[in-house]
């Protein structure tokens, strides 16, 4: 009995001596809260670019760590805030020096300069002593405007019995671009976002986002493609060989003189193609590097709209007589 009122006593002994150790502790740490401390906070930054007719061509720091001197409770606020304010910075408010006497395109900032901007945002809760890094470069290029062609990157893979019934459409096809001189001057096109369309069967129409370049704005960040399908037969056409760069002084003759053209073309399409809508020729420079005794035969002319082409024979047989 004895002993078990002792641990009573222990236990409850334990329990003051706990008690009154967190209530100091909290007592400390009220009385460190309300005095004046320093930290370091990493803030958010956006660089505002005004100079005219000039782009920034590097990449700047995206946080600036503020060395700051305030109360203990503003700091805790600060550290504990999930995500802080973003300072905003207009570089033309600030004295760029330039790296070398010689070179207009880079400069340098010593961001001691942005204490009083930055302390004016942050407000007089805080006082701003030191930021880090101590020096910003800023390399600058001229900002030029030009129209460029949106080209899609895409992958159709078409159903079985399907054709095209015109070229994939792009809507804007093209827009105007803004940006460093230095990356235009490399850019003949821009480009859609990758995309794949498996068994496609039917007309669609999709808006695809433009594959935006790096320091590159567009006026257009979506454009609209129009694929049109339909149903194809297959055709096929008799159609005479031509002879080009034959001598006044030779008769050409082939055997055979025509080609049989085979061909995929549209349902929409079929009735309206003609057997003058190709050509097949010969030309006669090609029998001086011949030693089969046949000749190759160019198809040089065919509509755009219909596909997968043959035609046959590929060569012919040739004749010549010299005229008296």
């Amino acid at each position: 009995m004895r002993d078990r009122i002792k641990r009573i006593k222990f236990g409850r002994d334990t329990v003051i001596f706990l008690f009154f150790l967190a209530l100091s502790t909290i007592f400390w740490l009220f009385n460190q809260l309300s005095k004046d401390t320093t930290a370091s906070l990493s803030f958010p930054v956006r660089f505002k670019n005004s100079v005219p007719n000039r782009v920034i061509l590097n990449d700047l720091p995206d946080h600036l760590i503020l060395q700051v001197k305030g109360l203990g409770y503003t700091l805790m606020k600060y550290k504990l805030k999930p995500r802080l304010r973003s300072l905003g910075v207009d570089i033309r408010s600030f004295p760029l020096r330039p790296l070398r006497t010689d070179n207009n395109r880079e400069f340098y900032l010593l961001t001691s300069y942005l204490r009083g901007m930055v302390n004016d945002q942050l407000g007089q809760s805080l006082d701003v002593t030191a930021i880090r890094p101590d020096t910003l470069y800023f390399v600058f290029d001229s900002l030029v405007k030009r129209k460029l062609l949106v080209l899609p990157d895409i992958k159709i893979t078409l159903a079985r019995q399907f054709i095209y019934k015109c070229p994939i459409h792009v809507e804007p096809d093209s827009v105007m671009v803004s940006g460093p001189a230095r990356i235009l001057d490399t850019l003949e096109n821009l480009y859609t976002e990758h995309a794949e369309f498996i068994d496609v069967a039917e007309s669609f129409e999709k808006t695809l986002p433009v594959r935006l370049q790096k320091k590159v704005k567009v006026s257009v960040r979506k454009v609209k493609i129009k694929v049109q399908v339909e149903q194809f037969t297959e055709a096929e056409f008799q159609i005479p060989v031509e002879k080009i760069n034959v001598p006044d002084s030779v008769k050409l003759f082939l055997f055979p003189s025509t080609v049989k053209v085979t061909f995929h073309v549209g349902l929409s399409r079929y009735r309206k193609v003609l057997p003058e809508f190709f050509t097949a020729r010969v030309d006669y420079r090609d029998i001086v590097k011949d030693r089969s005794g046949k000749i190759k035969v160019y198809l040089s002319r065919k509509p755009e709209y219909i596909e997968s082409v043959r035609f046959d024979p590929e060569r012919v047989e040739y004749l010549i007589e010299k005229i008296q």
